[in-house]
C-alpha cells in the first residue's frame, strides 16, 4: 500500500501539522490491514474533489504515536483551528461523503 504520506514523530509534530486555516483530514491506516488496504481507494476517489480545500494527512499506525481518538483502523479524525471536530471510523462511503459535505465546501464540477 503507498497511500502513506506522512510520518508523525510526536505530539509536538502533530499539532504543527493542524496549525493551518484549511480542514486538517487525518487518515490513520496500516500497511498490514485488510479493511485499510479496502477502505482508501475508495477514500481517495471522494477526496479527489475537495483536495484544494483541505490538508490531508494519511498516517501508518506502525510509524506515528498512537491516538486517543483512534481505537480501531482505519479511521478519519477531521480537525479544525487544531480542535477535533469528527471521527470517522471504518472509512465508510456515506460516512465519507457526509463527512466532506459537512466539513468543506461543495466542490465546483466542470
Amino acid at each position: 500500500m503507498n497511500y502513506v504520506n506522512a510520518v508523525i514523530e510526536d505530539k509536538a509534530a502533530f499539532e504543527r501539522e493542524l496549525d493551518t486555516a484549511e480542514p486538517v483530514f487525518v487518515v490513520f491506516i496500516s500497511s498490514s490491514c485488510p479493511a485499510c488496504t479496502e477502505a482508501m481507494p475508495r477514500f481517495m476517489r471522494i477526496t479527489e474533489p475537495y483536495r484544494d480545500q483541505i490538508k490531508l494527512l494519511i498516517l501508518d499506525c506502525a510509524n506515528t504515536p498512537r491516538h486517543p481518538q483512534v481505537v480501531r483502523i482505519p479511521t478519519l479524525l477531521i480537525y479544525r483551528d487544531r480542535t477535533l471536530l469528527e471521527s470517522v471510523p471504518g472509512l465508510g462511503e456515506q460516512a465519507l461523503e457526509s463527512a466532506f459535505e459537512a466539513h468543506t465546501r461543495r466542490p465546483v464540477t466542470g
